[in-house]
């Protein structure tokens, strides 16, 4: 009798249980969705050192002829092209050259300053002699009475910001000196030296 009470029981449970499940009632539903689309930005520099945006890439320092106490100065300048989408950062490096201390390229010493202008026009118009480098004019290479030699490879500390679409100009002016202590062994020899322009793009709102 008794597990007859006990089978009733369990009965009366799983009675009560599928009376529960079957009042659970269906829901409406919906749904919307959403689509982006994406696009790599684009980021490239122009260079020039004659004025146009050419293919040359020879600065011109009118350097034949140097002597002990001479200086040469010549003009580079880089701007973004015209289809570059984000603005970016330029940072110069002076590759170095052989030569030891009894040849011109052992000898020679250089140092840099550089301007931001709004347009081409601008900066091609600016001095690049001894007066670039007059009053607080903003260093690359060297300082006011520091200079870097040629020889010695170097990348410069600082770093310049170009606009997006050629949007600005920076204009760089280097002065390269044969230091009077230069020795007579150094005459008729010759040195060739490359400076890199290293651009990188910069995020939007760095």
């Amino acid at each position: 009798m008794l597990r007859n009470q006990r089978i009733k029981a369990v009965l009366a449970g799983g009675l009560v249980f599928g009376i529960g499940s079957t009042a659970t009632l269906a829901a409406w539903t919906d749904t919307e969705t959403a689509s982006g689309s994406f696009e790599a930005g684009r980021f490239k520099i122009d260079l020039s050192v004659d004025k146009t945006w050419s293919s040359s890439r020879e600065m011109t320092f009118k350097g034949t002829g140097m002597y002990p106490g001479s200086t040469v100065y010549a003009p580079a300048y880089v701007r973004t092209t015209a289809d570059t989408t984000m603005k970016g950062q330029i940072q110069v490096a002076g590759n170095g050259v052989a030569g030891t201390s009894n040849t011109v390229a052992g000898n020679l010493e250089y140092r840099a300053v550089t301007k931001s202008f709004p347009s081409a026009a601008e900066a091609f118009a600016s001095a690049c002699d001894a007066s670039a480098f007059s009053g607080s004019p903003s260093y690359v290479f060297g300082g006011g009475t520091s200079k870097q030699p040629l020889r010695t490879s170097v990348t410069s500390t600082s770093k310049q910001t170009v606009s997006s679409a050629g949007g600005s100009v920076q204009a760089y002016c280097f002065e390269v000196v044969l230091p009077t202590s230069t020795p007579s062994a150094a005459q008729g020899t010759s040195a060739a030296h490359t400076w890199t322009f290293n651009g990188e793009s910069v995020p939007a709102g760095g």
